[in-house]
């Protein structure tokens, strides 16, 4: 019985030795800039971070080593690297700056790092890539552009102003296999950016607002897997945002500086720019928008189709040159915003007056998807406020001169949302 229970022992201790003697140590989580894989980096001299995995408790680095190269195979084989940092006798893994050649606008470049620790070395961790922006200001060749009239009833740049979206289209042909895409787009104030119909991000109100006459800042996007090898088109729809701002006299109209740039697979670039060849039209569906007023929509007035191919722009004016803005073209180096989170009404009230309370539980920023059952020219409206008086109407005196109203007017009648 004895030499049964000391074989059973043995056992049970060499199976929990083979368990920890399994564990490694791993390389994850790689960043630069604080970004995954970032598209689109404005400094000279970009900063890596990554963490070290491991099943084992007081985990310490104690060296690192980085390589960069133009591709993952000159990584892989250790040729032709543009960096390699050498074995670091360093505990830090953040923020640790690149020191290799100078690098180039546009291109895009290839990383990979691994360490040493008192529980043993890593491997390589697995390749991780970034992309430069553009650096040099001689570097773009596109020109701001939009609508430079007030054209539509009831506008005005003056007290509470009021001004339509203004919506930008251009085709253009991509005639070869594109190896890669990539589009610097600033639209003042905000903008929403499509190719070939389809959104080129989930970014809302894009490019981040920014003190216009100090700084102005522009996205850098990869678009590869929206192009087309035939025929393509570029669409944007330009919102107000802080550039044509709430009050006061405006002097700035919302512009539009865009440059796609096409590398192809025999080598060979096109670079698609914004410039007097692109079309602009601001009797679209967004008749009005404002940051403090809300949003108009005349659904009677939608174009459909206007970010695709063969749309009929015949009757869109030739953009305009605009003003160049007065503040340093900048790429953006923090995200823009984006959906978070989708919440449902806690409860919805009818009131003595037909108006109906819909209470979503927060006081919260966001914007309302609806399905509603209205009649053809007859305007929804939907007005905002964070707290309800005591006789359960909306108390917008905190609010002051803000409008916050968004109104919808349906094209049918029937269902719409």
């Amino acid at each position: 019985m004895k030499a049964t229970l000391s074989s059973l022992l043995t056992t049970l201790v060499i199976i929990l030795a083979g368990c920890t003697s399994g564990q490694t140590v791993s390389i994850k989580d790689l960043r630069v800039e604080m970004k995954e894989n970032p598209v689109g980096i404005g400094v000279s001299q970009p900063r890596f971070m990554w963490k070290i995995s491991s099943g084992s408790p007081d985990l310490t680095q104690t060296s690192y080593q980085i390589q960069v190269a133009e591709s993952p195979d000159n990584l892989k084989n250790g040729k032709e690297l543009l960096w390699d940092s050498g074995e670091v006798k360093s505990d830090e893994s953040i923020l640790i700056p690149y020191g290799g050649n100078p690098l180039q606008s546009r291109k895009q470049y290839y990383w990979r790092i691994k360490a040493n620790t008192n529980q043993g070395s890593t491997d390589w961790s697995p390749i991780n890539t970034w992309s430069m922006t553009l650096l040099n200001p001689s570097d773009w060749k596109a020109t701001w552009i939009g609508e430079n009239n007030l054209s539509n009833p009831g506008e005005t740049k003056e007290g509470k102003t009021r001004l339509a979206a203004r919506y930008l289209r251009k085709e253009f042909v991509a005639d070869k296999p594109i190896q890669r895409a990539v589009l610097y787009i600033s639209g003042l104030g905000f903008s929403e950016s499509y190719i070939n119909g389809k959104p080129v991000s989930e970014d809302i109100f894009a490019p981040g607002p920014s003190w216009y006459p100090n700084r102005v800042y522009y996205n850098v996007y990869d678009v590869t897997d929206l192009l087309s090898k035939d025929k393509n088109t570029i669409g944007v729809a330009l919102g107000n945002g802080r550039y044509f701002a709430m009050r006061d006299r405006q002097e700035t109209l919302p512009s539009l500086l865009a440059q796609l740039e096409i590398e192809y697979a025999d080598g060979s670039q096109t670079v698609i720019v914004s410039d007097t060849s692109w079309k602009v039209t601001s009797k679209g569906p967004i008749i009005a928008n404002n940051e403090f007023d809300g949003e108009e929509y005349d659904a009677r007035l939608e174009l459909s189709g206007w970010n695709k191919n063969g749309f009929d722009d015949s009757k869109w004016l030739t953009a305009d040159v605009m003003t160049t803005p007065a503040g340093k073209l900048t790429v953006q180096s923090n995200p823009n915003l984006r959906i978070q989170e989708e919440i449902k009404p806690v409860s919805i009230t009818e009131r003595p007056d037909g108006k109906y309370i819909i209470d979503m539980g927060q006081n919260m920023v966001g914007r309302l998807a609806v399905s509603l059952k209205g009649k053809k020219d007859q305007p929804v409206t939907m007005k905002f406020a964070e707290l309800l008086k005591e006789d359960g109407s909306l108390y917008l005196a905190n609010l002051r001169s803000a409008n916050v109203t968004d109104i919808y007017t349906p094209a049918r009648d029937g269902q719409f949302s």
